[in-house]
């Protein structure tokens, strides 16, 4: 998430909280990779500058769909 936050300048509010809950959620570093894309997708596609919260519902979606994915 660091790399969005630099590459998008912004600040993502609730990182470590998005961390948190993607290290608890996720078995590989694959998901990891999948989820943060998906995220630096919905930084880019909203045009999003500045402090920016990462929406739970946002979160949660991504988190349901990638955790089912295996290897």
């Amino acid at each position: 998430m660091m790399v969005i936050e630099k590459t998008y300048d912004v600040k993502i509010a609730n990182r470590e909280e998005v961390a948190r809950r993607i290290s608890k959620a996720v078995e590989n570093p694959r998901q990891v990779l999948l989820i943060c894309t998906s995220l630096n997708s919905w930084v880019a596609m909203n045009g999003l500058r500045g402090e920016i919260t990462i929406p739970p519902s946002l979160l949660e979606r991504l988190l349901a769909h990638y955790s089912r994915q295996k290897g």
